[in-house]
């Protein structure tokens, strides 16, 4: 009998910014295993929480989104869980601030502040993803909502996500 060669199937695809993207063996078996992916984002932002809880909702309703995406906002982190290792790392003094280059030239002194004074919270799941790749798309969300500030130039955001037992801060 004649072996037959198996040839890996190519899943990249182009993401709606242009960017390719190779699922990894890890997004495989989270989306087999059901697994919900987790992400948390902490942001400074002028618009009010009702009108980030209806972008976050035409987010989500949008085609081109995963489904089962679920987005929470809310005002602080009062009221959410966490474990300890992500409590003591939204704790730990950073400078979250994200400039652009002229503005980081203006203003070139470090701002530390803790993740969880930042005046939103956000909370990002999808089942079937990695925790890196709710993280991800948390970004994409999130520079979206940079732009509803009235200086563009300047946000401050924490986007953190829990990797082999570990928080990564996103940047």
């Amino acid at each position: 009998m004649e072996k037959k060669t198996i040839y890996p199937r190519d899943m990249s695809f182009i993401d709606r910014q242009g960017n390719v993207v190779h699922p990894s063996r890890e997004d495989y078996n989270a989306r087999k295993s059901k697994q919900v992916g987790r992400a948390y984002a902490f942001f400074d932002c002028d618009a009010s929480l009702d009108y980030l809880k209806q972008t976050m909702q035409e987010i989500v309703s949008d085609p081109q989104n995963p489904k089962g995406l679920e987005l929470q906002v809310q005002e602080g982190v009062a009221g959410l869980e966490f474990d300890e290792k992500l409590a003591e790392a939204i704790k730990f003094p950073f400078d979250y601030r994200i400039m652009s280059h002229e503005r980081r030239i203006q203003d070139n002194e470090e701002e530390k502040r803790t993740a969880e004074s930042l005046k939103y919270a956000l909370v990002a799941k999808c089942p079937g993803m990695t925790n890196e790749t709710v993280a991800t798309r948390t970004e994409n969300v999130m520079e979206n909502i940079r732009t509803l500030n009235e200086d563009p130039s300047l946000f401050r955001c924490a986007l953190v996500y829990e990797k082999d037992g570990e928080y990564h801060l996103m940047g």
